[in-house]
């Protein structure tokens, strides 16, 4: 029997789809990491230069550390998050066109019952 759908083109629509969803986060997750990134360093040069010049004591350092370790900590956070965002934007890409052709082949074929679309998979 003659598959009721194509399934290369199912597979290059789940390619397009994931390339439309990763260039578009990634290229927003560099930009931001970029920012973030260069904040963090020139935060880390200044605690090196103000304690190699003696403008602050041993202390202030400490302090400035702390406020640097939690600033990172939150990045990476963030990170982490924005990459679970994009995770399940990849599961609904690729189950909705998959759900999509089967429903749409079953619709055809005047199946009555409709397949629901699977919830995504816990992180």
């Amino acid at each position: 029997m003659a598959h009721p759908f194509d399934p290369a083109k199912i597979g290059q629509d789940i390619v397009d789809a994931l390339n439309g969803i990763l260039q578009d986060d990634v290229a927003r997750y560099v930009d931001f990491a970029e920012r973030q990134s260069a904040g963090l360093a020139k935060l880390a040069a200044w605690i090196a230069e103000a304690t190699i010049a003696g403008e602050i004591d041993a202390d202030d350092r400490q302090w400035f550390l702390e406020n640097l370790e939690k600033m990172t900590e939150n990045f990476a956070r963030v990170v982490v998050g924005l990459t679970l965002l994009t995770i399940e934007k990849a599961w609904n890409a690729i189950v909705d066109v998959l759900w999509g052709a089967v429903n749409s082949a079953l619709k055809a074929a005047s199946v009555p019952n409709k397949i629901p679309v699977p919830a995504a998979p816990a992180p």
